[in-house]
């Protein structure tokens, strides 16, 4: 088996495969351009086994050389374009990588990276025969951040195709007929598996944005290209409903609406449906599983709930001892077992040890299920934060922010806006008089020039010192408190 060819399955040669930049690629033109990157990935000197990193922005030449890479045997290995020089270098280390492909406008100081244009490898040849891989070898990896801020790479394999198609088609009912406009980026699991992976699968056409996604263009988008699916996350809906532009008009012809990477808050869902006419359906995923393992189905959506486990999903809530729970409203630990769960953590064997147990994966997530069946997301057993559907490590910014001296300690909590989407607020404190009235734009401006964007706290309090317990550590619920009796009033 493949995983690529799985994706490229389809027979519809001349059916819409990508939209981007109102240019249309067809599905052959899409395997012609894969054959093309794969042999001048080959050519390059890459062989089976060998990580390929991609720090591209979402177009053709990114779906193309990823579908490339796979087909070659190599492990493709998408990360984020906006990642600072350092944090490039540090994956581009960590990860061994034969090669790196970053945008043309981009400059790295290594000899494994290339700039990726359309135009690259424009003289290799149009045939290609896939190399066969047994359905346990690696294929893709993806990036996700652990408690120190320091990303770890979950190891994907081939197997994981196989799950492309059940949970996207019988959750969403996507078919061949259907345009597919996931907002986040491919780098992310969310975005991989439902466009990529997913609606390429299915037959599906997958609408590109290259830039960051905004919501007045997404909007712009959506009205041009007329998507019958959407997949997005809450910050963005909600930002597309305060944006004042005509939602319902954009998403005229829009079936279905998923969200995911944070939890959907009830309000959000009803402002939404009020605008459109139709529900979101949340639904809960990780780096470690690729796709959605519970979902809500669009005829049956249930405010603040995650939803039903996903056909081809083994989900179970487990106590403490590892025991199964199988009484309603008790609190417990989703663990996961599916073809897509990641075999484990590049170079990282006692953490895989201790999350990946006989095929099984424990996500670090707590839930609840009612009588219906319908599960409910109780948060995580660590400090992590997920703010815009992205991990945040508090301990990786608080480091940035007193490392530059800026103030005495930091801590980082999430509290919910008006909508109830957590936003991120950095406390500072020991900060003396004279700098008082420039930390929030000097806290600012260092995190965004050290750390990528997403990572910049929304707020910043000042505090004279950070609530402690008797043995010295942050109570970050006190501050969590202090933060949400701001923010019920803003």
């Amino acid at each position: 088996m493949n995983a690529a060819d799985i994706i490229l399955a389809s027979s519809r040669d001349e059916a819409p495969a990508l939209i981007c930049d109102g240019e249309t690629l067809s599905r052959s033109e899409l395997r012609a351009m894969s054959v093309r990157f794969g042999n001048g990935l080959r050519a390059s000197g890459v062989t089976r086994g060998d990580r390929v990193l991609f720090a591209l922005d979402d177009g053709p030449v990114l779906y193309a050389v990823y579908l490339g890479c796979l087909r070659i045997g190599a492990v493709a290995v998408a990360v984020n374009p906006r990642w600072k020089d350092a944090e490039l270098e540090a994956v581009l280390a960590d990860s061994e990588a034969r090669l790196m492909l970053i945008e043309p406008d981009r400059e790295l100081d290594d000899a494994r990276v290339l700039a990726a244009t359309d135009d690259l490898f424009a003289e290799q040849p149009a045939t290609l025969e896939s190399v066969d891989m047994a359905g346990d070898d690696p294929a893709f990896w993806i990036y996700t951040s652990g408690t120190t801020g320091t990303p770890k790479a979950a190891v994907h394999c081939h197997r994981a195709a196989n799950v492309a198609t059940s949970g996207i088609r019988d959750v969403s009912g996507l078919g061949p007929d259907d345009r597919v406009l996931v907002t986040s980026k491919t780098f992310f699991a969310f975005a991989l598996a439902h466009g990529l992976f997913g609606a390429l699968s299915l037959g599906a056409t997958v609408i590109l944005h290259r830039p960051w996604p905004r919501p007045d263009d997404i909007l712009a988008l959506a009205k041009q290209t007329q998507p019958t699916a959407v997949y997005s996350v809450p910050t963005l809906y909600r930002a597309m409903l305060d944006s004042g532009g005509d939602v319902a008009a954009a998403f005229a012809t829009t079936r279905r609406f998923v969200s995911a990477g944070e939890p959907l808050p009830p309000v959000l869902l009803e402002r939404w449906r009020e605008a459109t006419g139709r529900p979101i359906a949340e639904g809960i995923g990780t780096s470690e599983t690729v796709f959605l393992v519970i979902a809500n189905p669009p005829d049956a959506v249930r405010p603040g709930s995650a939803g039903l486990p996903v056909p081809g999903m083994r989900v179970e809530l487990r106590d403490e001892t590892g025991a199964a729970i199988d009484e309603p409203e008790r609190v417990g630990d989703l663990w996961v077992s599916a073809d897509s769960v990641a075999a484990g953590y590049w170079q990282r064997p006692e953490l895989s040890a201790e999350l990946f147990v006989n095929g099984w994966f424990r996500t670090g997530d707590r839930f609840c299920f009612d009588t219906g069946g319908y599960w409910y997301h109780q948060g995580r057993r660590d400090d992590m934060l997920k703010i815009a559907g992205q991990w945040v490590s508090p301990a990786e910014i608080e480091n940035c922010v007193t490392g530059a001296k800026l103030c005495g300690e930091a801590a980082l909590v999430a509290a919910p806006d008006r909508d109830g989407l957590d936003r991120p607020i950095l406390f500072v404190a020991a900060v003396t008089a004279e700098r008082e009235a420039e930390i929030a734009e000097a806290v600012c401006d260092t995190v965004a020039r050290e750390l990528s964007p997403n990572k910049c706290p929304a707020e910043v309090r000042l505090v004279e010192a950070l609530p402690r317990t008797a043995t010295g550590k942050v109570q970050r619920f006190r501050l969590r408190e202090m933060a949400q009796g701001t923010n019920r009033e803003t």
